[in-house]
């Protein structure tokens, strides 16, 4: 029988090991970065919109919260529900021009489900149960909270390169350091947390920076679209962004890319704020107006 010693010892490694598993593995926008797209998106929703967002939250939680609260919260839902991992990115290929759904998208493991499980699906998917009326509050205030998540998600664009897990897999040294607070850099990591936390400023102050930015650059016209485009978008700025494993990220790359960083995160907000207004406080829509496609299960093969 082992002593007492070498059981403590064994445990010790294990604890270690999924330790740093858990530290060197990044999945999205890091808590800042959700808030602030949250922030950002709060300044542009329609006064209908942000009663029933009020409304919703209100009936899912018994303290106040806001957008900015729920930002980050499908990251710890997806804790316990491995099953959701999926729905916070799209692998596209680095060699590839634009995203295939059939390529790039798993199917459900419920056979019965037309949707599958990558961030463009399960934002549509989250649209149609946060409009759906019929559900309880509670339900759609759910819908609310991933919806939040996973447009900020599809904007960081290392969320849509399949390519050595999003970068994760790319071991980098930032501004002269090869550790980033509690895990050793990887390029992933840089994009989700590094670079923003560099920039020094509250969340306050960066969410102001990032209005300024808006009103300066005129970005309220790019507000609309949809998932597929914006990841589409995500990716060019990946593979832009990409660099060799070990590589040295100098002041000139931080330079470079906070700049996308920025506009990303603005135009995260944007694009929330826009499809909650539609589906929270749609106004009469014109005759041009077309909704967009939902997908639909595949054929059969024979």
């Amino acid at each position: 029988m082992l002593s007492r010693e070498v059981r403590h010892a064994a445990r010790a490694a294990v604890v270690a090991v999924v330790m740093s598993c858990v530290c060197t593995q990044s999945w999205a926008w890091g808590r800042e970065g959700h808030r602030i797209v949250a922030d950002v998106a709060q300044h542009f929703l329609t006064p209908a919109a942000q009663a029933q967002i009020a409304e919703l939250l209100a009936a899912d939680s018994k303290s106040k919260q806001t957008l900015a609260d729920v930002a980050p919260w499908a990251d710890e839902y997806r804790q316990d529900h491995p099953e959701t991992a999926g729905w916070h990115f799209v692998d596209i290929p680095g060699d590839a021009t634009k995203f295939d759904r059939d390529r790039d998208c798993p199917r459900s493991s419920d056979a019965k489900s037309p949707w599958r499980d990558c961030v463009t699906d399960r934002i549509l998917y989250f649209e149609g149960r946060l409009g759906d009326t019929s559900l309880s509050p509670k339900e759609r205030a759910e819908a609310l909270k991933f919806l939040v998540h996973l447009i900020g998600d599809i904007h960081q664009p290392f969320h849509a390169l399949g390519d050595d897990r999003g970068g994760n897999n790319i071991t980098v040294v930032f501004l002269g350091s090869p550790q980033c607070e509690s895990y050793h850099c990887n390029l992933h990591g840089v994009w989700d947390d590094s670079m923003i936390r560099e920039r020094g400023l509250s969340e306050a102050k960066y969410t102001d920076l990032l209005l300024k930015e808006i009103a300066g650059n005129h970005w309220e016209r790019l507000s609309g679209g949809e998932p597929t485009l914006w990841a589409n978008l995500s990716h060019q700025y990946a593979v832009n962004a990409k660099v060799p494993n070990g590589a040295l990220l100098q002041h000139d790359y931080y330079d470079e890319e906070i700049k996308v960083v920025d506009s990303q995160l603005a135009l995260a907000g944007l694009r929330l704020a826009h499809v909650l207004n539609r589906i929270l406080a749609p106004e009469t829509p014109s005759p041009q107006q077309v909704p967009l496609p939902k997908p639909v299960a595949p054929a059969a093969k024979n």
